[in-house]
């Protein structure tokens, strides 16, 4: 969001960089090796103090020059260059005539040396599927009827996040459907 773009190893965005999770791991997937690379140059750097920590931990690569970072990855300098220009002209403008990218979400138009970049791949690290439950964290039967005594909250359950979970949700989820299940859980006392 402050800026950087994704681009494959052939040196060429694929996609909006501000579409959901799910759209833009589908995408990088659909890349070779189904990994790409997030450049940025040092404006998005300073805009963005987490990227510290990628820096010490050795995962960025880093540039003066475009060219010289492409170098780094593998990927054609000529290939590069272009789709940084390219992109430096959409976000000096506003408008992503690629992707569709919202001038607001732009940033910088990544001319400011130094450049960098990290690979980047999908993982999972939530799940957005499971066991149907209700509003007292009931383990719901195909059939529709609770499952009595079974309860349940946080990843094992489907449905509470919709049809794309939003970052830092989860936290929510565990903290409130756990308390709930603890406390319906409580209130059976199968252990009297």
């Amino acid at each position: 969001g402050n800026g950087a773009i994704l681009v494959n190893k052939e040196g060429k965005r694929f996609v909006s960089e501000m579409e959901t999770r799910d759209v833009v791991s589908a995408a990088i997937l659909q890349q070779t090796d189904g990994v790409c690379y997030m450049v940025f140059d040092q404006a998005v750097r300073d805009s963005l103090k987490a990227i510290e920590s990628y820096i010490t931990a050795g995962i960025v690569f880093e540039s003066d020059t475009v060219e010289g970072l492409a170098e780094q990855l593998s990927m054609d300098p000529a290939a590069l260059r272009q789709t940084m220009d390219t992109y430096a002209g959409y976000a000096q403008a506003g408008v992503d005539e690629e992707f569709g990218r919202i001038d607001t979400s732009m940033g910088s138009d990544l001319t400011t040396p130094s450049f960098y970049a990290c690979l980047c791949a999908p993982a999972v690290h939530h799940t957005m599927g499971g066991v149907k439950i209700n509003a007292s964290c009931d383990v719901i039967h195909a059939s529709g009827s609770a499952l009595p005594g079974l309860f349940a909250a946080g990843e094992v359950t489907g449905g509470v996040h919709g049809a794309n979970r939003l970052g830092g949700n989860a936290v929510t989820d565990i903290v409130v459907f756990g308390r709930i299940a603890g406390r319906e859980a409580a209130k059976e006392k199968p252990w009297a």
